[in-house]
């Protein structure tokens, strides 16, 4: 019995010690793990013919070196009467121009372009319904006689949800109605 104790000791001790390594190694890998990004909000499709300016909401993001350059495009777009959603830097170089979004906002991208010089439209898997604006330190300026609308070939267009829309729906008619004092409860 002993023998049995002096053998089996150690070895229940590696097992231990192995087992402990393990978890402190998963446990790292999680903790330092990257937080999941969560999914983008689909976008709201709106029956529309013409898209317009006013229509489209627009990230403009400075993929150069150039201090500066997505806040003078900002005050340009929003001067055109573009939804301005985000301004800032991006960690992707472009040299020139870039607007991207998905290809069912085609119409939008167009619009987008024609305010920029040499502009490249890009499309992508985004569901969200805007448009990115890149620009870069060699950027064409901007564009020369930019379009006002452009037709929709879809009869549609793909724009961000309203976050500050309420869901609670609005009472009807019959609704407003019966919230109304009767004339017996008036007299009381």
């Amino acid at each position: 019995m002993r023998l049995f104790r002096l053998i089996a000791t150690p070895i229940v001790l590696l097992a231990l010690l192995v087992t402990l390594l393990w978890a402190a190694q998963w446990g790292w890998r999680n903790l330092t793990e990257p937080l999941p990004t969560p999914e983008p909000t689909p976008c709201v499709t709106q029956p529309i013919d013409v898209i317009k300016p006013e229509n489209v909401s627009v990230r403009i993001l400075n993929g150069g070196f150039t201090t500066g350059l997505a806040g003078k495009a900002a005050k340009r777009l929003e001067t055109a009467g573009f939804q301005i959603l985000t301004t800032g830097n991006t960690e992707e170089r472009v040299k020139n121009t870039v607007i991207r979004g998905n290809a069912e906002n085609q119409a939008a991208l167009e619009l987008t372009a024609s305010y920029f010089g040499g502009a490249e439209i890009q499309n992508d898997q985004r569901v969200d319904g805007t448009v990115d604006v890149l620009v870069g330190s060699d950027w064409g300026g901007f564009g020369e006689g930019p379009l006002k609308k452009v037709e929709s070939e879809t009869g549609s267009l793909c724009v961000p949800p309203d976050p500050e829309s309420s869901t609670t729906p609005t009472p009807t008619a019959s609704e407003s109605a019966s919230t109304e004092p009767t004339e017996k409860e008036e007299g009381e």
